[in-house]
């Protein structure tokens, strides 16, 4: 083979590997975590919250009624006993016992509405729940691929290097230093085809005697702008 042609196949191996590594990347990033798992917890984790507050606010609210209740029942009784015969100490136990009674209602409508705030928080509790049973199966089946192709990767990886390794043998000295270094400044890409006498990789018509010695693949042809290594074909 021409060296020409020995170089656009080392070009081809290191686009191979290139690929092979872009994925493997993407592969390790989406291994650190699932992005439906972590939305999946944030959401359970607020539903369990909303939870907590709401339990704990029926509780208080429960639990000040009870209070006021036990305040009410002796007052009431003291009321119709014939224990107390003032007059004026009936109508203040009884007003006194309206105004409980008054605070005891609105603590009952507000515990009301928590209980309708309870059966919201738990329904979205339970939904919350069981999507994130759902997310952690599918995020244990996606990491188990990801394991199993980042080793496929990483193998498929050095079976590239070891070919470059074997296709550089193929490159004389000289010719390698100008493509590894042309591939180093040129985002990897140190091959450009001939296309309609411009230069494949930037795009610059190619002077007639820049073009002739492309035509040669014993020869080595860079274009004068890019400085990439030219072929015809």
């Amino acid at each position: 083979m021409s060296q020409v042609s020995e170089i656009r196949t080392l070009q081809e191996i290191d686009d191979e590997a290139g690929n092979l590594r872009a994925s493997l990347e993407e592969a390790e990033r989406r291994l650190k975590g699932s992005e439906e798992l972590s939305a999946a917890r944030e959401r359970f984790a607020a539903a369990d919250s909303e939870l907590a507050d709401a339990r704990k606010e029926q509780r208080r609210i429960e639990g000040e009624v009870d209070v006021l209740t036990s305040k009410i029942a002796p007052e009431e009784k003291r009321l119709y006993d014939g224990s107390v015969r003032n007059p004026k100490e009936l109508t203040n136990i009884q007003h006194e016992v309206e105004i409980l009674k008054g605070h005891r209602s609105k603590l009952e409508d507000q515990d009301l509405e928590v209980m309708a705030r309870l059966e919201a928080a738990d329904s979205e509790h339970a939904d919350a729940q069981k999507g994130l049973v759902r997310a952690e199966a599918r995020w244990e089946a996606e990491r188990a691929a990801l394991a199993q192709e980042t080793r496929r990767l990483a193998g498929a990886i050095a079976s590239a290097d070891a070919k470059r390794e074997s296709q550089k043998a193929r490159v004389v000295p000289r010719h390698l230093a100008i493509y590894e270094d042309v591939r180093r400044r040129r985002g990897g890409i140190a091959v450009a085809r001939v296309a309609g006498g411009n230069c494949g990789g930037c795009r610059v018509g190619i002077p007639e005697a820049v073009r002739k010695r492309a035509f040669d693949p014993d020869q080595l042809a860079q274009c004068p702008n890019c400085e990439r290594i030219l072929y015809v074909g």
